[in-house]
């Protein structure tokens, strides 16, 4: 009886220890961010909507949606436009498609996003989001202001159709609008989170950093030569005419 007096005293004071240690809140803003790191990623920055990661954006759960900015004349010819055209031809073919004989004047695709459901012959289930940014590339790539006015338009767009389609996957995006595009990332995102903020309803989008195809990339918030680079395992995005960020 003496023994067991012992033990439960023991027991008690063991709880009323630990009933004593405060429990860290490691999500202060009750964003919901479980699984956006199934591709191996490391966050290093959350925002209220916006969260930067180190990571592959092709490696998002089954589902998700990839978002990424597109010219309207048909073309992923370079940049992370072409690990696409690589990674999903038969995504490719339909935004080719919509560009091409959908609509015979490009500008007006311009502020509208094109969003292709999973393919059968393409991997992982992952919808991608065509957000038509500037109407050309290259030399005849639109200027920022530009861009920006189109990006907010065509990103509530996206929202929109998330909805009224029903799709539970997260939003994923790279870096839009600032490799061949030439928009400072901070820009964009500062258009996403306003977006977010008015018509969001509480989704976030994770957004991926990788050594980029020019080298010495963006940071997440818009200057050069961002965190931890070289620590990304984003894969070498190829080279090509024509394309996209």
């Amino acid at each position: 009886m003496e023994n067991q007096t012992r033990r439960q005293r023991a027991q008690d004071d063991a709880q009323s220890t630990e009933s004593e240690v405060p429990i860290k809140d490691t999500n202060p803003s009750g964003i919901n961010i479980d699984g956006i790191n199934d591709g191996g990623g490391e966050v290093v920055d959350g925002g209220e909507s916006v969260i930067m990661t180190f990571g592959d954006i092709f490696s998002a759960p089954a589902g998700s949606v990839l978002i990424h900015a597109c010219n309207c004349v048909g073309s992923w010819g370079a940049g992370i436009a072409l690990a696409f055209k690589q990674k999903y031809p038969a995504a490719y073919q339909v935004y080719h498609n919509h560009c091409t004989t959908a609509h015979s004047d490009p500008s007006s695709l311009l502020g509208t996003t094109l969003l292709i459901p999973p393919q059968e012959s393409d991997p992982d289930g992952h919808w991608i989001a065509c957000l038509f940014t500037s109407e050309r590339y290259g030399k005849r790539v639109d200027s920022p202001e530009m861009i920006l006015r189109r990006t907010k338009g065509a990103f509530e767009g996206l929202l929109e159709q998330v909805r009224r389609v029903g799709v539970d996957g997260g939003l994923h995006a790279c870096k839009i609008n600032s490799g061949r595009f030439g928009v400072d990332w901070g820009r964009t995102r500062e258009a996403l989170e306003e977006c977010l903020r008015v018509e969001g309803a509480g989704r976030v989008v994770v957004v991926y950093e990788f050594e980029e195809e020019l080298g010495g990339g963006q940071s997440s918030r818009g200057g050069r030569g961002g965190r931890g680079r070289g620590r990304g395992r984003g894969r070498v995005i190829g080279r090509g005419r024509g394309g996209t960020t």
